[in-house]
């Protein structure tokens, strides 16, 4: 069982529920519910009906429903098979199941400072592969 102290630095978003704001939480949060709005926490773990519009920050992210806008994953980004992500995606490793979605731009290592990296070289783009 896990820590009980951790859960008190967790949240949960239920299965209909719809939150409007900024959130920064401390350990885990597991969203099955709608987010619009930012969120950063040490893991965040994204339900089949889980939906966050905004910019997510976490070392590890898990995606089993809906990231929408600018996804920092400082540690472990994993798309699972219902997983979709939307927007510009940093990460340090990611892992990819088949069945997985990602659209956007995909860049390895931290966040640039700018849009534009000094050397020229363009966002790689990336569709899953293996059938």
């Amino acid at each position: 069982m896990a820590n009980p102290a951790d859960s008190l630095e967790s949240v949960v978003i239920g299965d209909g529920v719809i939150v409007k704001g900024a959130f920064t939480v401390p350990s885990k949060a597991v969203i099955n519910g709608v987010i619009e709005g930012d969120l950063t926490a040490e893991e965040v773990l994204i339900g089949p009906t889980g939906r966050i519009t905004g910019r997510v920050s976490a070392k590890l992210i898990d995606v089993r429903g809906q990231l929408h806008n600018t996804i920092v994953s400082e540690k472990s980004l994993i798309v699972r098979a219902t997983g979709k992500i939307v927007g510009k995606i940093h990460y340090s490793e990611i892992e990819i199941e088949k069945g997985g979605e990602i659209e956007g731009a995909l860049n390895q290592g931290g966040e640039p400072v700018s849009s534009t990296s000094a050397t020229g070289n363009a966002p790689q783009q990336a569709k899953p592969i293996g059938n």
